[in-house]
């Protein structure tokens, strides 16, 4: 069964498809360039598919972080990399009452604002930020390692990916781009990121994440 993260995810790219279906009905679905205001909807549908996979990526860890805390008996039992972030906090800890926070079963809302406070400041959706934020939180080394899939052997997609981030990057602060943005730049992008979706949601409930 997929994350409810994966589900957002899904529902978060009816906007694209709505984006591209205008694309097609008033520009037709033939080949040839097109007039230059389409670009305001390839833009559009760039920025909106990152914004879904960095949604995903934030609420998916939060999800697997929910499991663990909520499952668990008592801090012990939660996730190492869970149970290690507490810990460092109590122990670095300016606050005066922080062991009183987790008495009793004050370890869950701490563990979970900890968690939250984390992910709310992952805003660059790139490779690098992703594997780190994955191992920091639910302990996967290399949540790239198994990226890999027809015409697009193992590094290919994360390559992909951090070059399609800087584009979103560039569009979204307004850069003058050296290309038009086409058509097939937005449907490469979503099949892209739904691919990459479909393989960490995969590994994610193999392994009993979620």
């Amino acid at each position: 069964m997929p994350s409810d993260a994966h589900t957002h995810f899904t529902t978060s790219l009816n906007d694209v498809n709505h984006l591209l279906w205008f694309h097609e009905n008033a520009g037709g679905g033939g080949q040839g360039r097109r007039s230059s205001e389409f670009q305001a909807l390839n833009k559009s549908a760039i920025v909106l598919i990152c914004a879904a996979w960095e949604s995903y990526v934030e609420t998916v860890i939060m999800e697997c972080a929910k499991k663990s805390i909520e499952s668990a008996t008592g801090p012990d039992q939660m996730l190492r990399p869970l149970k290690k972030i507490t810990q460092n906090h109590i122990r670095c800890g300016k606050v005066e009452n922080t062991w009183q926070l987790v008495a009793g079963d004050g370890w869950r809302a701490l563990t979970t604002s900890l968690v939250n406070s984390r992910v709310s400041g992952f805003n660059t959706p790139k490779p690098g930020p992703v594997k780190e934020l994955f191992k920091e939180i639910i302990g996967i080394q290399d949540i790239t390692n198994d990226w890999q899939w027809h015409h697009n052997p193992l590094g290919t997609p994360e390559n992909r990916l951090k070059e399609f981030v800087q584009l979103r990057g560039a569009i979204a602060h307004g850069a003058i781009l050296e290309r038009t943005i086409r058509k097939v730049d937005v449907t490469s992008a979503k099949d892209l990121i739904s691919r990459i979706v479909e393989i960490v949601d995969g590994r994610l409930v193999r392994e009993n994440f979620i």
